[in-house]
């Protein structure tokens, strides 16, 4: 994966009430350093972060991003016991996404430059 160009947007967030501070701040850092790899332009960010109050929850802590990569969507979630690993699960998830996404550009920009006559690849 190559590094992007160009300024990342300000990342919008989006919390329950139990999420804190420190939890944003992670997020952000850990977001941050995974689309600094993006493929293409960042548009725009937004991340959700939230903690339900219900007691039987298995992975009461829930991370989603979703990313507008130079038009295209990416998205990526994760639900855990603790807010710091449904982030990092989220972040790992993106990043893997954001890879898959490159790897498909240069294949389809591999295919277009063969199929152009010898005349314009040279040129």
């Amino acid at each position: 994966m190559t590094d992007r160009t160009g300024p990342l947007p300000e990342i919008r967030f989006s919390t329950s009430k139990h999420v804190s501070r420190h939890d944003v701040e992670r997020a952000r850092e850990v977001f941050t350093r995974v689309l600094a790899h993006a493929p293409e332009p960042v548009l725009a960010v937004q991340v959700t972060l939230s903690v339900l109050t219900d007691p039987a929850a298995k992975n009461p802590s829930m991370a989603s991003i979703r990313v507008d990569l130079n038009g295209r969507p990416v998205n990526a979630h994760a639900a855990a016991p603790a807010m710091g690993q449904a982030i990092a699960m989220t972040g790992d998830r993106l990043r893997i996404r954001l890879e898959r996404m490159a790897r498909h550009w240069e294949a389809r920009r591999d295919r277009a430059l063969r199929s152009l006559p010898r005349q314009a690849q040279s040129a």
